[in-house]
């Protein structure tokens, strides 16, 4: 029975027997109130029992080093966190629970950086022939200049790309040999930081019913678990930092306890990021081959064969002479190496300020 249920009932039986039964009740007997004052001022549970003045729950007030009042708290997703408001099932204007403080929990452990790896590199033979017309590879004003082309990934094996005639044939500049360098192997990208939403937080707010007293002086006023909103807990927060503080369990405590323990850090985030990946030359690689251009389409009869250096160079072939075919070799193929870095995490994190809850427990 809450108190006004209490009140208006033994204030509708003292109207109707007089004076009497205030005598029998009590009334009067107790200094400094009168009946209608103590009715109105007594809550009476279910089973008989007196709460004083509270309407909630009385709980110990032996909160050690924790602040001196309970709060209401909410635990879960920073994306889904309620206002104060939301705390009471229903609203109650002149007693809105207020912010007090919002907490975070330690963020979960980064799933760390993938390994960073290099492709190894590589010597290129040239990727064909330059022809022109004119002496010395001149592809000036009246001269002509036809492609000689390899196909991609050219191993050295004979090609004919085309016919080139005599008129045609004046000289041919040759591509130069190529070092191919090492490059970093893409792999997933890592998270970087919390998963979307997945930031837990505590929000902690003031019950607003104020302090009401409780018959015990040791005790303290709290909301009634049936009045909070879903979600929401009845909870004590340490005023200290450190991990040494343990939810109160003194022997005399006979009511219910803040046994459930919480911990949360006034300032915990982590943005750490994974460095990028990187190659970097450890040895040079050494690249020379010798390519052969022939008349015939079967690399048969044979034009010339010159020693490609890494900057190319320019060849002029016999007169009358045409081109049918080209194969290569090589002379040095000694790729280098390179070492990877990188795909390190950064010390963009941060988790101060430790904070404990204790709770009651749910159905208490």
């Amino acid at each position: 029975m809450r108190r006004w249920e209490a009140g208006r009932a033994l204030a509708a039986l003292a109207s109707a027997i007089g004076a009497a039964v205030a005598v029998a009740s009590g009334c009067g007997a107790i200094d400094g109130y009168d009946c209608d004052e103590y009715l109105e001022c007594d809550v009476i549970n279910e089973d008989g029992t007196s709460n004083g003045g509270c309407e909630g729950t009385c709980v110990d007030a032996t909160f050690g080093s924790f602040v001196q009042k309970p709060l209401l708290v909410w635990m879960g997703p920073e994306w889904g966190s309620p206002p104060c408001g939301a705390a009471l099932r229903k609203a109650r204007p002149e007693a809105l629970p207020v912010r007090f403080d919002v907490l975070h929990a330690e963020p979960e452990p980064h799933p760390g950086c993938g390994p960073c790896a290099c492709t190894p590199p590589a010597c290129a033979l040239p990727a064909g022939l330059s022809v022109a017309s004119g002496y010395m590879c001149d592809d000036g004003p009246g001269e002509t200049v036809t492609p000689f082309e390899a196909p991609a990934g050219w191993d050295g094996s004979c090609v004919a790309p085309g016919a080139v005639p005599p008129a045609a044939f004046g000289s041919f500049a040759l591509a130069p040999v190529t070092e191919r360098p090492c490059e970093v192997v893409a792999a997933p990208v890592p998270r970087e930081g919390e998963l979307p939403g997945d930031a837990k937080v505590a929000v902690v707010c003031e019950d607003g019913l104020g302090m009401t007293p409780c018959p015990n002086g040791n005790e303290q006023c709290v909301v009634a678990e049936a009045e909070l909103a879903a979600g929401w807990r009845r909870c004590i927060l340490s005023e200290v930092d450190g991990d040494y503080i343990e939810c109160p369990a003194f022997e005399d405590i006979t009511g219910p306890r803040f046994s459930e323990k919480f911990t949360f850090w006034k300032v915990a985030y982590d943005h750490r990021k994974c460095t990028p990946c990187a190659c970097t030359e450890t040895a040079p690689s050494q690249c020379e081959a010798i390519v052969s251009t022939f008349e015939d389409a079967a690399c048969g009869d044979l034009v010339a064969s010159v020693a490609v250096p890494e900057n190319g160079s320019c060849i002029k072939p016999e007169p009358g002479s045409t081109l049918g075919s080209m194969s290569a070799a090589w002379r040095v193929n000694a790729p280098g190496s390179c070492a990877p870095s990188g795909g390190e995490l950064d010390d963009d994190r941060r988790v101060e300020g430790r904070r404990t809850l204790c709770c009651l427990p749910e159905g208490t």
